[in-house]
């Protein structure tokens, strides 16, 4: 059946669902705090899907069955309300109420909200996990930085500020984990538009999906999903800060917002980031052409990063046609010095540099109701001009003291490149959710990206390769339809199938890696996966469970490389797993206002035509191979104890077996496969991490506002093979051996947040620290902070 009468058909059904409905009544009413309405404030009735929002001028409405509920209202600013109501039929309904402002700021580093957007999250059926970011916003961190505070959650690094960063995610890592801002795929993003670059003031929230993925994010991800929910306050606000710390980092960024009485609306986030990165690393030293036996400690020389982004939006709220409406756009850009091979620290380079522009206009629009009661549509898409610049021209080489030798031919890497490529990518995501009673709905999301690079290089016509001429084209559809079956409050389950669709046009190479000979090829791919999720409540446990055949379309780096460390490959074809989830949570809140919350999950993944990232001996660079069968076994834990507004103390530990389930290998499969079972390389297997605060209230002068937040973090990360487990003897492996951390900060908070005032220190004991193939890290660093923020609540 094709997607157009597959369409039409749903929207019959919403049709005559909507006029079987008889016997709704209307409640309503207005919230107020201090005699001003409030909008954006959540209303639900308990145990039911019956939600809203407050508007403009603090009224909200909601048509419902006859019966007795319980209304609650609940803000982050606010203590949270319920009223009793009894709903008679054809008898309306008014209830006003006042919200109490909380007395004392929120500053857990991590928490799970009762009954807000994150507590909504939680209570899905999936495995999912909510950051709460705004308890962040006077660190110095980025989002990639706030996401290693997740349970299972694992961030791999280059080493510096602005390189690669990779994210491990229940034994999944890199690209099998799809990362969405407001539910559109950022994938087609420029790298001067990602985790590692941007702060963490520009999320409101982030929701962390382990494995399997609900269809509103309908991208291809075996790995789980990684939703970056923005900042959609209403009023007026200013926040402005400015951090300086070793290694002459300078961060800062400026955020103001504003909506007008009668609903415009617009807000600007501008910031930039700039770095030597000259830390300290061990190598060895290469002296005309001869390996030194010794490896010295050496500074990093051509390591500089900068990176400048302004993220802007403008347009209305609140309005009969639209709840939300934004057009804006992103400009971003970068430039980063290369200072070694990402794969081998002793492949130094003195003249690699790279730059990255990117544009992206895009568009949101969001509807409760539409047409008629319960059908919401949502449609974001976004727009990607990438401009991309590699220099290796050099006719030296360079050792880590920095002397230079003239080498026998150009290009540091081993080949001369003046590449200038630009990608034109796009995603478009659109989705309708309608409640077809308060028991029972139906999803149906589309999401739709799309790519094409070409070549626009200045360089004489022999510096243009034939590899650089071809053409590289990548279309993907992911269409999904999900039902969703809640039983009150305490069970719900979701049923849910996914239609993967990609083409691919790009280079091949039909011969080896040392004599290649370049060829277009066309390909195309096209498959289907399903899955089931469920939940139950009993007292204050959830037990989860949940299971998905997914698939993981190969990425546009993966395919056609990114013309600096990664070489592509177009032939690879979609990886496929099975994924299991079963796992239960604790969240009990005690009558001192003490708070405990406790998450377990296990998981099981097999996975087919595993993609796997690989080194090219010759060049030191990465390719992606599709390797074969793996399996992965694993749990992650967290735990946290909050002294009321006083102190807290948690933690997150994950531990896992991911290995080769390839028992044959060889073109017809009958050649014993040398490392079957042994664990996946250059991959942790344990890791976690515990974290301590400690909140002084009222410092100088009573009922002042003033707190002083002390924190205090130990990350580990447990020995790992950087190649198979079974190669070389016992005392002869190449691994990274354990790894243990501290981190500080200290953050005085003045006049209930108006100033700021951070200090940190960052790998307190000086370790050696390193992520991927053994790449060390910034030693010791210290950086201070200082933010202003004010805020005025919009006045009707």
């Amino acid at each position: 059946m094709s997607k157009k009468y597959l369409s039409i058909i749903f929207f019959i059904f919403l049709i005559t669902n909507a006029f079987s409905q008889k016997g709704a009544t209307k409640i309503y009413g207005k919230i107020i705090t201090k005699e001003m309405p409030v909008s954006g404030i959540i209303v639900y009735l308990e145990g039911t899907s019956f939600t809203t929002e407050t508007t403009l001028d603090g009224s909200f409405s909601m048509n419902v069955p006859a019966g007795t509920y319980t209304l609650v209202c609940n803000a982050s600013d606010y203590n949270p309300k319920t009223v009793k109501i009894v709903v008679k039929e054809n008898s309306p309904e008014k209830i006003n109420i006042k919200l109490i402002p909380k007395d004392a700021l929120n500053l857990e580093e991590v928490k799970i909200k009762s009954k807000s957007a994150i507590q909504e999250v939680k209570e899905s059926p999936f495995n999912v996990v909510a950051l709460d970011a705004k308890s962040k916003y006077n660190s110095t961190l980025d989002l990639g930085h706030l996401l290693a505070k997740a349970s299972g959650v694992k961030i791999r690094e280059a080493g510096s500020v602005g390189g690669d960063m990779n994210i491990t995610l229940n034994g999944f890592t890199g690209r099998n984990i799809k990362i969405f801002m407001d539910g559109v795929p950022m994938q087609g993003n420029s790298s001067s538009f990602q985790l590692n670059n941007i702060p963490v003031s520009l999320a409101e929230h982030i929701e962390v999906y382990k494995g399997v993925v609900p269809v509103e994010f309908g991208g291809d991800a075996i790995g789980g999903a990684i939703n970056i929910v923005t900042n959609r306050t209403t009023n007026s606000f200013l926040d402005a800060s400015y951090s300086y710390g070793s290694f002459n980092t300078h961060r800062s960024n400026i955020i103001l917002g504003h909506t007008t009485p009668k609903g415009l609306s617009f807000q600007l986030n501008a910031y930039q980031t700039y770095s030597d990165n000259d830390y300290k690393i061990k190598s060895r030293l290469i002296t005309n052409g001869q390996y030194s036996r010794e490896t010295y400690e050496l500074k990093r020389f051509h390591g500089a990063y900068h990176n400048e982004t302004v993220v802007a939006k403008i347009g209305v709220v609140n309005k009969l046609w639209a709840d939300r409406f934004f057009i804006g756009a992103t400009l971003s850009q970068d430039h980063q010095e290369v200072q070694n091979a990402p794969a081998n620290i002793e492949f130094v380079y003195g003249e690699v540099e790279t730059s990255r522009k990117g544009i992206q206009p895009n568009l949101e629009y969001y509807k409760r109701n539409l047409l008629f009661k319960g059908l919401t549509a949502r449609i974001s898409a976004n727009y990607n001009i990438n401009s991309n610049k590699s220099i290796d021209t050099s006719s030296y080489k360079y050792n880590w003291l920095g002397e230079k030798t003239m080498a026998v031919s150009k290009g540091e890497r081993g080949t001369s490149a003046l590449s200038e490529f630009d990608n034109s990518n796009y995603s478009a995501m659109a989705n309708l959710s309608y409640d077809i009673t308060p028991s029972h709905s139906i999803t149906i999301n589309d999401v739709q990206t799309g790519s094409k690079r070409f070549s626009t290089s200045t360089a004489p016509e022999e510096l243009v390769t034939e590899f650089e001429k071809l053409r590289r084209l990548s279309y993907k559809n992911v269409l999904g339809i999900s039902y969703r079956f809640r039983q009150s409050q305490k069970w719900n389950v979701n049923v849910f199938g996914k239609n993967y669709y990609q083409k691919v046009i790009g280079p091949y190479n039909s011969a080896d890696e040392s004599h290649p000979d370049w060829q277009e090829r066309s390909e195309n791919y096209n498959t289907m996966g399903y899955g089931i999720a469920s939940t139950y409540f009993w007292k204050f446990f959830q037990f989860k469970a949940s299971m998905e055949r997914a698939y993981r379309l190969p990425s546009d780096n993966e395919l056609f490389g990114d013309e600096n460390a990664e070489v592509g490959n177009a032939s690879l074809i979609a990886e496929n797993s099975m994924n299991y989830n079963l796992g239960f949570t604790i969240n009990k809140e005690f009558q001192n206002s003490d708070a405990f919350y406790f998450d377990v999950n296990g998981y099981l993944r097999n996975t087919d035509d595993f993609i796997k990232r690989e080194i090219l001996v010759r060049t030191g660079t990465l390719t992606s191979v599709n390797f074969g069968s793996t399996r992965n076994l694993g749990a992650d834990v967290e735990a946290r104890y909050y002294f009321r507004n006083k102190a807290m103390i948690g933690g997150t530990f994950t531990m896992m077996h991911l290995y080769d389930n390839e028992e044959f290998r060889g073109s017809e499969g009958t050649v014993l496969n040398s490392h079957y079972k042994d664990r996946m390389p250059n991959i942790p297997y344990q890791f976690g991490s515990l974290d301590a605060a400690y909140y002084i209230h009222n410092i100088g002068k009573k009922e002042s506002g003033n707190v002083l937040n002390l924190d205090y973090n130990l990350n580990y990360v447990g020995q790992f093979y950087l190649n198979w487990e079974s190669l070389g003897s016992s005392t002869n492996k190449y691994d990274l051996p354990t790894q243990l951390s501290h981190d500080f900060s200290a953050t005085y908070i003045m006049k209930g947040g108006k100033y700021n005032f951070s200090f940190e220190v960052k790998n307190i004991t000086n370790e050696e620290l390193a992520d991927n193939f053994g790449m060390l890290k910034p030693g010791r660093a210290f950086y201070g902070k200082i933010r202003v923020y004010f805020m005025q609540r919009r006045k009707l």
